[in-house]
């Protein structure tokens, strides 16, 4: 379960019950949604979540083989996500059927239009070790890093046609 906390009342706000088969690992909120949030978990999965209907998640993506241990949002562009996980992958996440600014035309390579290409892994890298946090740069929407069990910091780029994409 996921609790939420007034601290001006200090009482529960909202609860989102059974969020993951284990145990919740992470969580962020989106930047310019603050009611939509991510979870991470010991099922593997990345879930969305609306906290203002408990329903049930909004989107679930599957990249991991084990757990994911941290998820995050893009500060300036919140159709990107980032999770990390004890598989060893770092996942990029886009996610524009959920964002702020969902994508208006979405092509597939072979030139057809597609609704689920809005939600799509962008890309994977593969450390030598479990991934314990990911964070996105402060200054540079488009970099990211990763930190390994084993000390390894990975700087990576958002590949420039995602870029575009999100831009244009």
């Amino acid at each position: 379960n996921v609790t939420m906390w007034d601290l001006r009342s200090m009482e529960r706000s909202h609860i989102l019950k059974g969020t993951h088969s284990y145990a919740t690992k992470d969580m962020d909120f989106n930047p310019n949604r603050p009611h939509v949030i991510t979870t991470g978990g010991e099922d593997g999965l990345v879930k969305f979540w609306d906290v203002r209907k408990s329903s049930g998640p909004l989107k679930i993506l599957k990249g991991h083989s084990h757990w994911v241990s941290t998820v995050k949002y893009n500060r300036f562009h919140d159709q990107l996500i980032l999770s990390g996980g004890s598989d060893s992958l770092v996942n990029l996440w886009r996610v524009s059927s959920i964002s702020s600014a969902p994508l208006l035309e979405l092509e597939n390579d072979d030139g057809t239009d597609s609704a689920d290409a809005a939600d799509v892994r962008v890309s994977k890298f593969e450390n030598q070790e479990s991934v314990y946090d990911v964070a996105w740069s402060a200054c540079d929407a488009w970099v990211y890093c990763s930190l390994s069990y084993d000390g390894q910091v990975v700087l990576n780029y958002v590949p420039s046609k995602e870029k575009y994409k999100i831009l244009l």
